[in-house]
């Protein structure tokens, strides 16, 4: 008699971690069903502006009109010119040849992942982060490690060359940053830059945020080695137009290569994977593009919610002071005698109000994040301060209750 035996087959996919940000997103879609109104959805990035105008009609035309046949793999030359220019202006030197219009940057970072990937390597990420980054190195077959930041989640160049090792091949720059808020000091990047090249490291820079900064300039990481030879430049720059032009459901970005060999390997993962970007989608960010006024708008319009949410939670404690840049600040409700979990479990049930525990952003087991939370300050001004408002209410209600149960 045969004896079958049940395999249990393994999938190195199941080393990728789910996002726990997910969870919350379903959470908050639970509540808004049960209690038939919206959640506060406090938890998500998504922009209370519109793209612009003319990015809505040039790609309502574009349908109408059947532009919809595959571009290069690249994308649309038009669009990559422009790009180039849009670059030229703010201090970065390339081609067309080195520009990759892509399905949103989350696409192109993880192409670029592919495309520098050899066996062995070590992918070194902020150990705060964006939790897609941790979810692509893995993909790609990284051994992945979170590097240390400074006080107010600056970057620390030192903690970063004590994090590496041999291993590493590629390292992961965010500035300004989600979800901290901060960003880089120039000084501090320049020294990255100098150490990637010293032990010979790929720098991957996302430049998400890049018109979000509300204190000074921020210029791109790529543009402090303009007077490097293009041989021996080391930055993948990753930009989108989900931010400033409000084209988050759109998925249009880009990838700026450094030379013409990264360019060739990024081009073949292209290639292999996507086909074309989004031919619609590219006439949209085309005309975008054109559009200045709209991004000085929209970040006038996000600055103006972080300004007038941020006063009563610096007063009470839950943060030091308004986030530098980005659309994110990251409270710490240890006041509420919760951790970020309970807090969050417990704020949505009891006040319609989603936040993010701060654990999705983190290395596993990091304790530094136990009592924080992230909200976004980029939605519906009102909306931010009634949730912000309800999040110090259960804060102080709570503790309260902390407290006299110890008495």
């Amino acid at each position: 008699m045969t004896e079958l035996v049940e395999h249990r087959r393994r999938y190195p996919v199941e080393r990728v971690p789910e996002s726990s940000l997910h969870a919350v997103f379903r959470a908050s879609r639970r509540w808004t069903d049960t209690h038939g109104r919206e959640a506060n959805a406090l938890h998500v990035g998504e922009p209370a502006f519109a793209m612009p105008p003319a990015a809505v009609e040039a790609m309502r035309r574009a349908l109408l009109d059947g532009r919809c046949a595959y571009t290069s793999a690249e994308g649309m030359p038009e669009l990559r010119e422009a790009l180039v220019a849009k670059l030229a202006a703010q201090g970065v030197g390339t081609t067309a040849d080195h520009v990759f219009v892509t399905p949103g940057s989350c696409q192109g970072l993880s192409a670029v992942g592919a495309a520098v990937h050899t066996p062995g390597a070590a992918w070194l990420i902020p150990r705060v982060h964006w939790p897609i980054y941790r979810q692509q190195g893995v993909l790609n077959g990284y051994d992945v490690a979170g590097y240390p930041l400074g006080p107010g989640y600056a970057l620390d160049v030192a903690a970063v060359a004590r994090t590496a090792t041999p291993a590493t091949r590629v390292i992961v720059v965010n500035s300004p940053a989600n979800p901290t808020g901060a960003v880089a000091d120039p000084d501090a990047l320049r020294e990255l830059l100098a150490l990637a090249t010293e032990r010979d490291w790929l720098v991957v820079s996302d430049e998400a945020y890049e018109d979000f900064v509300y204190e000074g300039g921020h210029p791109p990481l790529a543009a402090l080695e303009a007077d490097v030879e293009p041989a021996r430049r080391r930055v993948f720059s990753a930009f989108t137009f989900s931010k400033g032009y409000a084209m988050t459901g759109c998925r249009v970005g880009y990838i700026v290569a450094p030379n013409d060999e990264f360019a060739g390997l990024l081009r073949r993962v292209q290639e292999g994977s996507i086909i074309a970007p989004p031919t619609p989608a590219q006439i949209g960010a085309l005309a975008a593009l054109g559009d200045g006024d709209a991004v000085r708008a929209n970040v006038a319009a996000v600055r103006g919610s972080r300004d007038a949410a941020m006063g009563a939670l610096v007063e009470a404690g839950l943060i030091a002071g308004p986030p530098a840049g980005g659309w994110y600040a990251l409270l710490d409700i240890a006041s509420s005698g919760h951790t970020a979990t309970e807090f969050a479990d417990r704020l949505l049930a009891e006040y319609g109000v989603a936040v993010a525990p701060a654990a999705a952003f983190t290395v596993p087991g990091d304790p530094s994040t136990r009592t924080v939370v992230r909200i976004s300050f980029a939605g519906d001004r009102t909306r931010l301060l009634e949730g912000t408002e309800a999040l110090l209410r259960a804060c102080r209600t709570w503790g309260g209750e902390r407290a006299a149960g110890r008495a």
